[in-house]
């Protein structure tokens, strides 16, 4: 019995590590490094020059695995113009098993492919408006996919589902199986569960906690999904029956209005949304840089977001900033509320190559040696190369450079403003 367990599964072992990508693409960097490993703490190996045309052997994260010299190298994605996409089928032996296969196409313009059922795990790639996608099984309001050779998930509620049909193996013999991966021209523009525009933020009042519920009503046909907690932030996606519409989790739930205080609705201000986009505002990157620059000398404070406090001689009081706070407190003032973290930022607005950056746009890099896979710092870039920023404790608001060790780490850039 042992032997026969140890066999199956070393058959699934065989089965997950046989799914690959075949994409070739073009170098869109003036020079673009390559790396032992697939990440921008690794050593470099050699570089590639702009318009240089690559085939990819997977992907990794961030980073597509190629060969080079006759040794497999890292690229990282950002860099890379994908001009072929197709399926690579791969024979993989099957062991006994029915499942259910489901078929879909992406609904929003570039959907967070995540690596764990859930908003709070890292985002690990996207996929654009239209690409075809095959689905496993749906988890916590996540369907589960192979991407870049590796199990992840993808909200369901940008999907919407063509097909399906159940699979059925009841032998040893070999089945072709073909990867998941993103398609570079959209065929259709699908209609179905269109990308929700937030009509405001609010706070949770309740003392305790508030129960988020499956639908809009207290009755006992209406389960909890989740909680949450007295001055938690949350974005507001419409009104129904005494409740609040949310995005918990991955999934629509419902939070009743007499526990939330709404701080920021779109009738005469900005108002943030997902994708990155504003309305009813002229906001320029400009005015937010000005605005930023004002708050140069701010003492970093770890978990700070409102500006320092002074006496009347200048003697530091309370108050200051760490990255991610003043980047918050910058955008709110124009109406514009981004999460309060960086590792929440980064999920929001719209990638941007660094030789595209704009003013107002923002940078992340990768610059935490204890988590070096990890995007842990961010800045507002104010043009000519340069980027405001509050780096570390003991440092203050300053204007640095993007060059060297800041280009080194440099990860993506976000536009939030039209």
């Amino acid at each position: 019995m042992k032997k026969r367990i140890a066999f199956i599964v070393m058959l699934l072992s065989i089965a997950s590590s046989q799914i690959a990508s075949a994409d070739s693409g073009v170098v869109s960097a003036s020079s673009l490094n390559i790396r032992q490993k697939p990440s921008l703490s690794s050593s470099i190996a050699g570089s590639l020059s702009k318009n240089a045309k690559i085939d990819t052997l997977g992907k990794e994260g961030d980073f597509y695995k190629i060969s080079y010299k006759g040794k497999t190298g890292y690229v990282h994605q950002t860099y890379i113009k994908i001009v072929k996409s197709v399926p690579v089928p791969k024979t993989v032996p099957s062991v006994k098993s029915t499942s259910i296969e489901k078929y879909g196409q992406i609904t929003a313009t570039d959907l967070n492919v995540r690596s764990g059922a859930g908003t709070t795990y890292p985002v690990i790639g996207s996929i654009k408006l239209g690409s075809k996608v095959t689905m496993y099984e749906n988890s916590n309001g996540f369907y589960k996919i192979i991407y870049g050779g590796k199990t992840s998930y993808i909200s369901s509620l940008y999907v919407k589902v063509t097909g399906q049909k159940i699979v059925n193996s009841n032998s040893t013999s070999p089945v072709t199986k073909p990867t998941t991966t993103p398609t570079t021209t959209p065929t259709t523009t699908p209609t179905v569960n269109p990308e929700l525009k937030s009509t405001g933020v609010g706070t949770i009042t309740a003392s305790d906690f508030l129960s988020v519920r499956k639908t809009a009503s207290l009755g006992n046909d209406s389960f909890a999904i989740g909680k949450m907690y007295p001055n938690q932030k949350v974005e507001i996606y419409g009104e129904q029956n005494g409740f609040y519409k949310i995005k918990f989790s991955g999934q629509l739930g419902y939070i009743y209005k007499s526990y939330v205080s709404v701080v920021n609705t779109s009738s005469n201000e900005a108002e943030y949304v997902e994708d990155g986009q504003q309305y009813n505002t002229k906001t320029t990157g400009t005015e937010l840089v000005t605005y930023s620059n004002t708050f140069l000398g701010t003492p970093y404070v770890w978990g700070g977001a409102t500006p320092a406090k002074f006496d009347a001689n200048g003697k530091y009081i309370s108050g200051g900033f760490d990255c991610s706070g003043f980047v918050q407190y910058s955008y709110k003032n124009f109406g514009i509320n981004l999460p309060r973290t960086t590792m929440d930022q980064v999920n929001k607005g719209i990638c941007v190559n660094i030789n595209n950056l704009q003013k107002g746009d923002l940078v992340f890099f990768m610059t935490n040696t204890a988590a070096p896979a990890e995007v842990s710092h961010v800045g507002i870039y104010i043009g000519n190369n340069k980027f405001t920023h509050c780096p570390k404790p003991g440092d203050v608001v300053k204007i640095s450079e993007l060059t060297g060790y800041y280009k080194e780490n440099f990860v993506i850039g976000k536009r939030m403003l039209k």
